[in-house]
């Protein structure tokens, strides 16, 4: 009888199975449980994140209010314009102009009846051969008015030997002009060391100059740069 029961009886299956494929089926449920919680996780996360201000590139972030309370407005809605702050600037603000351009004056208002020529030479009436001529000559009757060219300070009056009366003026640039061919009586407070300004009057058309004595009554007109001798016929307004 005993032997009958032994046999009829079914073995449990925790007796049958195996060790290992108990603890296989425990970590699948764990992983399980595991993978739930994840999702639960991010969708609560996504659920959150939908109420952000979006930016480029497909990132969020949270969009704080930082409006005082009460506020019917708030000032990170309100678009920035380039308009003052009201808010008083205690920094220095000297403003810092540029310098005019110097002012050019013609020294007699006739048209050049020679012009500037360094590197062709010249037929001189006077002379009577070719040669180069270091300025330009300006239509004037004699005892026409001769002005400054520009703002500066007499640095030379002297007797040339050729040109005859000339007056040398610096204008503080680099730059000296020279009116020749000047009748010997000078205006009224031209000296060495006299400052002029543009228009000023320096002297009279004459024909003090020996080596255009023959040509008609000129202002014979030179302009230095740097020491150097250039046209001045560009300058002229």
């Amino acid at each position: 009888m005993k032997n009958k029961e032994y046999e009829t009886k079914k073995p449990d299956r925790e007796e049958t199975e195996p060790l290992a494929g108990r603890i296989a089926r425990f970590s699948a449920f764990l992983y399980l449980g595991l993978a739930i919680l994840v999702v639960a996780v991010a969708a609560v996360g996504i659920f959150s994140i939908s109420y952000d201000t979006p930016v480029s590139g497909g990132v969020s972030v949270p969009k704080f209010d930082y409006s005082p309370a009460g506020s019917t407005s708030k000032e990170s809605d309100v678009p920035v314009q380039h308009t003052q702050s009201g808010v008083p600037d205690d920094r220095s603000q000297t403003e810092v102009s540029k310098p005019e351009p110097p002012k050019y004056c013609r020294p007699v208002p006739g048209a050049v009846t020679k012009k500037y020529s360094m590197d062709t030479l010249v037929f001189s009436e006077t002379m009577r051969d070719y040669r180069v001529h270091p300025g330009v000559d300006l239509e004037a009757a004699a005892g026409d008015a001769v002005s400054a060219f520009a703002d500066g300070r007499v640095v030379s009056v002297e007797n040339d030997y050729f040109y005859g009366t000339t007056v040398a003026v610096e204008h503080g640039y680099g730059a000296v002009s020279y009116y020749m061919n000047l009748a010997p009586e000078l205006a009224e407070g031209i000296a060495v060391g006299s400052e002029v300004r543009c228009g000023d009057k320096l002297g009279t058309v004459g024909g003090t100059a020996r080596i255009e004595s023959r040509d008609k009554p000129h202002l014979h007109f030179e302009l230095r740069v740097n020491g150097k001798l250039t046209d001045p016929e560009p300058e002229l307004p």
